[in-house]
């Protein structure tokens, strides 16, 4: 039985929170392990309070040579039985590589190879993300016994989330709605009028307050999408951390938004979504059979071969009607208040 697994996913809190089903099993596989994982600060917050992992390792998301070294030195003093690197992509896989584990695990990619002693063939076809990280597993004998992703606010956060929707005016018996107009990425931006459009149906037709998300550098959406509302959503407040943002989402009970890691958290939390997807396929990013998570998504023909940034169109994104995402939400809405 292995003593000591080093589980490396560098970035993305979207990718992260998918390596937590895979983390929960090999917890569950091997529980006298020590399980210690490397990842970016963004990730490390979304594990933090995670039962399954004793140690998390933040690196720099462009580590200098000296970080690198001190990295590389920290590892091999563990002496690790087991690397699993679910990034595998080049950064992770010199890392990986220069683990000092016996056993290295990583997806069987052009370049990439040389790092594990047992590469993996990447799964063909769409699905769910959880499933794609499980295949890492294969060679150690153990499966997921479920895909949903998992994240822990603490006691201080659902506090702070308390006194925070208090302050905004928003109690227990309300019907919270999270939305998310915000991305870094524009192939992901639904345009914020039709979100301006929905926020006020939501307020109008359901009596929701809505409660709008955003990160450092995001705040032009949101004030985009209140230009163009005739209702008003909550006002501003001070940006939460992810487990901060943990703790609203679950007390939000329906979340509506582009597709991003606030949706993934949602899903984490167990709150119901609509999501809007441009360019990546919702299949990859919702979990299957489960009728609380909701996609609309468009393909104008050209998604199987996408040239993004050369694209300048992303009819991807701009071609998923407004009708659509009002019919899902609708259909959302429904299923709340009859207890689904």
């Amino acid at each position: 039985m292995p003593e000591r697994l080093l589980l490396i996913q560098l970035r993305r809190i979207g990718d992260v929170l998918m390596t937590t089903p895979a983390v929960r099993a090999l917890g569950q596989a091997f529980p006298e392990a020590r399980l210690v994982y490397i990842t970016e600060p963004s990730g490390a917050e979304v594990l933090r309070n995670n039962p399954h992992i004793d140690e998390i390792w933040p690196v720099s998301p462009k580590p200098g040579w000296s970080e690198i070294l001190r990295l590389v030195r920290r590892m091999r003093r563990r002496r690790f039985d087991i690397a699993i690197d679910f990034y595998s992509q080049p950064k992770s896989a010199v890392l990986t590589r220069l683990s000092g584990a016996p056993r290295r695990i990583g997806f069987d990619l052009r370049g990439r190879r040389w790092a594990y002693t047992e590469p993996v063939e990447k799964p063909p076809g769409r699905r769910y993300s959880a499933f794609h990280k499980e295949a890492l597993l294969a060679p150690l004998g153990v499966a997921l016994d479920g895909p949903l992703p998992e994240i822990y606010p603490g006691a201080e956060q659902r506090a702070w989330a308390d006194a925070l929707l208090a302050s905004l005016g928003v109690s227990h018996g309300d019907f919270l709605v999270a939305l998310l107009p915000v991305s870094r990425q524009p192939y992901k931006v639904w345009p914020l009028d039709r979100w301006a459009r929905l926020a006020d149906w939501l307020i109008e037709t359901t009596g929701a307050k809505v409660l709008p998300l955003w990160g450092p550098g995001e705040e032009s959406f949101v004030v985009g999408v209140r230009g163009a509302m005739h209702a008003s959503m909550l006002p501003d407040y001070p940006i939460p951390d992810l487990l901060q943002m943990a703790a609203l989402l679950d007390r939000a009970g329906l979340y509506v938004g582009n597709d991003a890691g606030p949706r993934h958290i949602a899903i984490a939390v167990g709150t119901p979504t609509v999501g809007v997807f441009g360019r990546p396929w919702p299949e990859n990013w919702t979990p299957p059979g489960d009728s609380r998570h909701r996609v609309v998504a468009h393909d104008p023909g050209c998604k199987s071969n996408c040239t993004y940034p050369r694209c300048g169109h992303l009819n991807c994104i701009n071609g998923v009607t407004y009708d659509d995402v009002l019919r899902e939400t609708q259909l959302a809405v429904e299923d709340l208040a009859h207890g689904h």
